[in-house]
């Protein structure tokens, strides 16, 4: 049995029966692997079709009263059922279809989204069992994704939720909130993300972060288990979770799957995205100090996150150190 994090609520057997009394009956029930966040459950339905069922997060408060939300995690379920809406109708993204959701509270305490399953294997899972030119046609497709969605646009800079509670006109507004957000999860977790160092990168990257001036669509998460592939061709058959999708800068869509990393984009992703968009990709100071900054809020993020989702094991001491490594390079480009 997979072992639940504080943050999961997955649904009972007649909860689930009430969520999907539209589509069919509960079979058979199962809680997937792999999440760190939300619960996700896959159900087979009586008419042997499977569906994946994922809930919010409860806002609850802790002992301390704290919430195991960071401040940019709040009502992500909403937002990405928004998202999958927009990625709906852009047939390069091959992203899940939402088939009944709930947000009244009604059937559980949690908000639920079904959805439908997408095909293939989870490529963090793949990866080492791939052939080198299947992880590269991965990596290519996946610079395709990034491109097909930074062609939608919105109208202003943030995450959607809650009405671009934070957000702002700019990139470099939408930027100063989220790292304020950032340092306040910090300070409520006792943890030490370097706070002053990061508010004086948004300084330091804020002419770079005025060049942005159109909000495009950015998958933010998009690392490999967030993306499903064909193990023996690489075709990538599935994108999921679009909860921390938000409107901005289109390289932070190409430095999202890579969240321990100061150096460049991989090769065949960039090439993947010059071949989408048609044109090269410059990666001039100015973008290097934005993704410098979008891979120092990621690192800050992880760091903090281990406590509220109550992560434990040997592995949380080199992923820390990681951490640490790369920011001090990401430090030196930002000049803080």
């Amino acid at each position: 049995m997979t072992e639940l994090l504080p943050t999961q609520r997955p649904l009972s057997g007649p909860q689930l029966e009430a969520l999907l009394a539209p589509l069919g009956r509960p079979a058979h029930t199962w809680l997937m692997s792999g999440g760190t966040f939300s619960a996700v459950q896959g159900v087979e339905l009586d008419s042997g079709e499977t569906v994946v069922v994922k809930t919010s997060v409860p806002e609850a408060l802790d002992a301390a009263g704290r919430s195991r939300l960071l401040g940019y995690e709040h009502d992500l379920l909403r937002a990405e059922r928004d998202h999958l809406a927009l990625v709906a109708e852009l047939p390069d993204v091959p992203a899940p279809r939402v088939l009944a959701e709930d947000f009244s509270r009604a059937i559980a305490d949690v908000d639920a989204l079904v959805m439908t399953l997408a095909p293939g294997m989870p490529w963090d899972s793949a990866q080492d069992v791939m052939a080198p030119e299947a992880n590269a046609r991965a990596f290519e497709e996946v610079g395709h994704v990034v491109a097909a969605l930074a062609a939608t646009t919105g109208s202003r800079f943030g995450l959607p939720a809650r009405d671009f509670a934070l957000g702002g006109a700019t990139m470099r507004g939408f930027m100063s909130a989220l790292i304020a957000s950032a340092a306040d999860d910090a300070r409520a977790w006792g943890v030490d993300i370097e706070a002053d160092r990061l508010h004086a990168a948004v300084e330091s990257a804020g002419d770079a972060l005025d060049q942005v001036e159109t909000p495009s669509l950015v998958h933010a998460d998009l690392w490999h288990g967030n993306v499903l592939v064909d193990p023996q061709t690489g075709e990538v058959t599935g994108v999921v979770d679009f909860e921390r999708s938000l409107f901005g800068d289109p390289l932070w869509g190409l430095a999202g799957g890579e969240t321990h990393a100061s150096g460049a984009f991989e090769a065949a992703k960039v090439r993947g995205y010059e071949a989408a968009t048609g044109r090269p990709l410059v990666m001039d100071r100015a973008a290097e100090r934005r993704v410098a900054l979008y891979r120092l809020w990621s690192m800050a993020v992880q760091l903090v996150e281990i406590h509220p989702r109550g992560f434990s094991g040997d592995w949380i001491a080199g992923h820390e150190a990681s951490i640490r490594a790369n920011r001090e390079r990401l430090h030196a480009i930002l000049d803080v």
